[in-house]
């Protein structure tokens, strides 16, 4: 089984920005790493597209759930300020989904550096790049049998 997490694309600055944190929204480069990631990820047939709640991520999957018809669903679990509830979350979907699926989450920098250690430990898998990666990167973990083996980095194309 595949997860791909994704960081958010860039959304509008958070020093310039007077509304709720979560109501924030990507802006015209954050668009195109949208664009870019369904054209990317549209290949590996996600049938599933997790987002979290903020406006932000879900903007960048958007692109993705329309050029494969597949409905962006939206998890807590996977905000900010998530914590544990992110990993307990990463770990009982990877235990729940079929082996031969793609699964597709869109997160925040925060979940990243706590989620991937995380992980990388549990399972005795090495990161090879530093969380969290750029905005609109990738981290494709692969699952075999359930168990996490390897998660390879990409940056956005």
């Amino acid at each position: 089984m595949l997860m791909i997490l994704v960081r958010h694309g860039h959304a509008e600055p958070k020093q310039t920005w007077s509304g709720k944190d979560a109501d924030r929204p990507l802006i015209a480069r954050g668009r195109r790493q949208a664009e870019a990631l369904a054209r990317s990820l549209a290949k590996p047939r996600p049938t599933r597209i997790i987002s979290s709640p903020s406006l932000r991520c879900l903007q960048t999957v958007q692109p993705l759930g329309k050029k494969i018809g597949v409905d962006v669903e939206l998890a807590g679990w996977l905000a900010t300020d998530a914590g544990a509830e992110a990993r307990e979350g990463i770990v009982a979907l990877a235990r729940t989904e079929p082996s031969s699926g793609c699964v597709v989450l869109c997160t925040h920098r925060e979940v990243l550096v706590d989620v991937l250690p995380f992980l990388a430990d549990s399972f005795g898998v090495k990161l090879g790049h530093r969380p969290p990666g750029a905005k609109g990167g990738t981290w494709v973990l692969e699952f075999r049998k359930k168990k996490l083996v390897s998660i390879t980095y990409r940056p956005i194309a």
